[in-house]
């Protein structure tokens, strides 16, 4: 079966807007990598576990933006500026 093909042209646009959300959920994350369904619960699992060793608390069912920034290596500014110019 050939594979999904993921529009990536507003990429920045759909981020931005996330990050003013502030966390996010499986099916947000797979928009904001942008992923497969599988891929993304991966992502989820694996930052989850990082917040449980840290002895932090996680939230109910969701992921913090900062910390799938961080594991992105990305920061909001970039997000923010890359946003702009898809815009113009």
């Amino acid at each position: 079966m050939p594979r999904r093909i993921l529009d990536t042209s507003k990429i920045n646009k759909t981020r931005l807007a996330l990050i003013n959300k502030g966390y996010l959920t499986r099916s947000e994350i797979a928009k904001f990598v942008p992923c497969g369904s599988v891929k993304a619960s991966q992502i989820y699992h694996e930052i989850r576990s990082q917040v449980e060793a840290e002895g932090l608390e996680n939230c109910f069912n969701v992921i913090l933006v900062g910390r799938l920034l961080a594991f992105m290596g990305l920061t909001t500014k970039e997000v923010r500026e890359a946003a702009k110019r898809e815009i113009s």
